[in-house]
């Protein structure tokens, strides 16, 4: 099974635009675990916004995402010269041995997300790190209609002195448009609790991190000299 490719298709240059109004959001807590290496790979790349932060600081980068719109974007605006962006889907990807495999929001689309995860985990090479970023709810599994647009409508002044009229109102109209509402009240998340034994069931001794709207693991792979001993 798989995702519905078209899932972002309907709003992929406003939600482009979205994210853009709010920098940092899909990597500032990647930036603090300050890791290096030769190969990554971002899971649900959307446009580009980690996999151009992380082609700083990796050798090579590949993003992959089902919607072929915002893949058309992120080449066209996020492209360089050791990225390379792929319309997939994660349980097709064959490669292995990266040193980082990273995915922010998009394990909840998935039709099994535990084996979403295994597939995660076979990704990356012994040593290397698996992070993961996700929405979580402790209240309801789908956040009700309200939960989004009052949000936007109380940030509004807010955000007028952050953005400026003009992208401030685009913000709320975004928040407020029928296809991201659909979208939103689609999606299924995890409770804490739930991601926490979900994740420690696949990335036993994982580290986590709450961001308030989601929590975030990290977990390094075992060495191979680490997996000999623990089979000792």
């Amino acid at each position: 099974m798989s995702v519905d490719p078209t899932l972002f298709d309907r709003f992929a240059t406003e939600y482009d635009r979205f994210v853009s109004l709010q920098p940092g959001q899909n990597t500032a807590w990647l930036e603090g675990l300050g890791l290096r290496g030769e190969r990554a790979i971002d899971v649900g790349c959307g446009s580009g916004h980690a996999v151009e932060f992380l082609a700083d600081h990796f050798d090579s980068v590949l993003g992959v995402d089902l919607s072929e719109p915002m893949i058309g974007i992120a080449q066209d605006k996020r492209s360089r010269p050791n990225v390379e962006y792929r319309v997939a889907d994660v349980f097709d990807l064959a490669e292995d041995g990266f040193d980082l495999v990273y995915s922010h929001t998009m394990m909840h689309h998935l039709p099994d997300y535990r084996a979403g995860l295994r597939q995660l985990k076979d990704l990356v090479r012994p040593g290397g790190t698996v992070a993961v970023v996700d929405n979580v709810c402790d209240l309801y599994p789908t956040p009700p209609r309200r939960a989004y647009t009052w949000g936007a409508r109380l940030g509004f002044p807010k955000e007028i002195r952050r953005l400026g009229l003009r992208d401030a109102w685009f913000e709320l109209r975004f928040w407020h448009s029928k296809p991201w509402l659909e979208h939103l009240l689609s999606d299924v998340y995890l409770s804490r609790a739930q991601f926490r034994e979900t994740y420690d069931s696949i990335f036993p001794g994982a580290r986590y991190d709450d961001l308030g709207f989601a929590l975030a693991m990290h977990w390094t792979a075992p060495t191979r000299a680490g997996q000999l001993r623990s089979a000792d």
